[in-house]
């Protein structure tokens, strides 16, 4: 995609404005069958909230909204008008002049053609995937020149995976990102992950941390994600040794997809695909997990949720806890172990 593409991609969360609310006991929510709306200050004028914006509101005072959609409109106005008093700072986020989500205050808003920047002078030869939009939150795929064979004839491609938000309501996070040139079927690292979080402040400037220290950050996080190709390719290259047993491959599969949250036609997809070119080891059960995330499904949420168990079942530290075959042996280990120890006491 080019930077034009991805922008246009991404208008529905840039053509937003924010408005920073500090504490104020003069807030008021009122809603009625119709409608929810907001007064943050005594004297302040009503805003409307979209049908969305009543959920961000529902969840950012931690009520739910399967919770808050079953109190009757006073209640739930009353109820918000509390919690809301209890806040510090909180942002309302606009569109036309209408309510579209509530965040957290202090958060770091992101600009993203500043991103896109930095992104292109971060890796050589940059080109932009995929970019997923999911309300006001943005996830970019990015891929540069540098390539590695997992195995002959499988070459992989290093990129990196940006998540921001331009209106700040989560924390901006970068991730190793490769993408498999047989076929789009890109895969992540979740190892990587924790590393590049971004824990900084949201101040202005280059004085305590502000937003030239997050632009470093950034840059030097999407540098050191497209870095890290050498070490995913290990990843997978082990993982072609991790057999697994013919009569497995089923129980496997299909936890698997229950933890990504694959269903329907996309399961049965990806299962005609498995009884097509059965998965002989944890590599190709990983592929045929990430060929779902780049060719079956389209919501930004259920790729993400998948892409992430992915990243679990790729990496050598998580991969034991997620899969079910590895959790049923080392319970058996472990009953086993606990055999051992326990035996000279039964005597």
């Amino acid at each position: 995609m080019k930077r034009e593409e991805v922008l246009q991609a991404l208008e529905p969360a840039l053509n937003l404005k924010v408005r920073t609310v500090d504490h104020s006991p003069g807030v008021r929510v009122t809603a009625t069958a119709e409608r929810v709306a907001i007064r943050p200050s005594q004297g302040a004028r009503w805003v409307e909230l979209s049908e969305d914006g009543v959920k961000s509101l529902s969840s950012f005072i931690n009520i739910g909204w399967p919770v808050a959609e079953n109190l009757s409109p006073d209640t739930f106005g009353r109820v918000a008008t509390e919690l809301l008093r209890k806040k510090d700072q909180y942002g309302l986020v606009y569109r036309d002049d209408v309510i579209q989500s509530v965040v957290k205050g202090g958060a770091h808003m992101v600009d993203a053609d500043r991103a896109l920047t930095t992104i292109e002078r971060a890796i050589p030869g940059i080109d932009f995937h995929r970019a997923l939009v999911d309300g006001t939150k943005i996830e970019l795929e990015v891929i540069g020149e540098q390539e590695t064979p997992v195995v002959r004839g499988d070459l992989i491609k290093a990129g990196a995976m940006v998540r921001f938000s331009p209106v700040g309501d989560i924390t901006p996070q970068v991730q190793a990102y490769a993408l498999r040139l047989i076929c789009t079927n890109g895969a992540t690292s979740n190892t990587v992950l924790r590393e590049f979080k971004y824990t900084g402040g949201s101040g202005d400037g280059d004085n305590g941390g502000g937003t030239d220290n997050f632009w470093g950050w950034f840059k030097k996080s999407v540098h050191d994600a497209y870095g890290s190709l050498g070490e995913i390719v290990k990843q997978y290259q082990q993982m072609l040794h991790d057999r697994i047993p013919a009569n497995q491959r089923a129980l496997l599969l299909e936890g698997m997809l229950k933890q990504a949250g694959i269903s329907g036609n996309d399961a049965n997809m990806v299962r005609a695909m498995a009884l097509q070119d059965p998965p002989n080891n944890a590599y190709d059960m990983m592929n045929l997990l990430s060929y779902a995330t780049s060719h079956l499904l389209e919501k930004p949420g259920a790729i993400r949720k998948a892409q992430a168990v992915v990243a679990d079942y790729s990496s050598e530290e998580e991969h034991a806890s997620v899969c079910p075959l590895c959790r049923g042996a080392r319970k058996a280990t472990r009953r086993d172990s606990t055999a051992i120890i326990e035996a000279p006491h039964a005597s």
